[in-house]
């Protein structure tokens, strides 16, 4: 059965980075997803064709990911990679309805001693990404806190100061607050795009300002391959 990843693997990990982060957390408030960072950019080209096979999804999905080695100076290598079925995130739901549909996957995540980033990129035969994360957005509209699976975790989708990436129909990202034995953070994006979804998550120092920032420089750096690949 698959589940999500960030909760249920590497809350530990969040844990960890909270009991060294520095300064005062941003307080829990409703969060916003509609205004942009800057200027729209020039739109991406049409995305490909919708696939019509198993092995072409695989291959997009592939070549999609980046390479992040040298993204930030706290990672040096790829801590793992792998073709394991998780969910997307799906705050105050057991899933989004439409990912059940998902056709291959690919993970990458990067682990320093106070900085974790990943990328998972999934890609659908049948469902178009855009519906993903349409019910994402939907799920966000209404969800304030809730339970991970652990029953020993309280999340809490937040918002930092400034928007953390340029907001359109095929962008929705946001904050949570893991409340454990300890504080934590963590800012995730998703991103669709044709038959395929990117989803980002970053967590630095268990701080809300600085995982929110390092989205925001991994969004940058991956989106752009994303869209070229798909």
């Amino acid at each position: 059965m698959s589940h999500r990843r960030t909760p249920a693997l590497l809350l530990s990990m969040l844990v960890a980075l909270g009991a060294a982060a520095c300064g005062p957390a941003e307080e829990a408030s409703p969060a916003r997803w509609s205004a942009p960072v800057s200027a729209a950019p020039t739109p991406p080209p049409p995305p490909r064709p919708t696939p019509t096979s198993t092995a072409e999804v695989r291959g997009q999905v592939k070549a999609a990911l980046v390479d992040l080695t040298d993204f930030h100076p706290a990672i040096t290598d790829v801590t793992s990679e792998t073709t394991e079925g998780f969910k997307l995130a799906h705050p105050c739901r057991d899933s989004l309805p439409s990912d059940r549909k998902r056709t291959a996957y690919r993970e990458r995540q990067w682990k320093g001693e106070q900085v974790w980033i990943r990328q998972y990129v999934v890609g659908y035969l049948t469902v178009p990404g855009r519906k993903l994360t349409g019910e994402l957005r939907s799920a966000l509209a209404k969800c304030r806190t809730y339970q991970e699976p652990d029953g020993v975790t309280t999340t809490t989708v937040v918002r930092p100061k400034a928007p953390l990436v340029p907001a359109d129909a095929d962008t929705v990202s946001w904050c949570e607050r893991l409340v454990n034995d300890d504080t934590s953070y963590l800012c995730t994006v998703l991103v669709s795009r044709g038959s395929y979804v990117l989803e980002l998550n970053a967590a630095e120092a268990g701080d809300l300002e600085k995982s929110a920032k390092l989205l925001t420089r991994l969004h940058r750096v991956a989106v752009d391959p994303f869209r070229e690949a798909t």
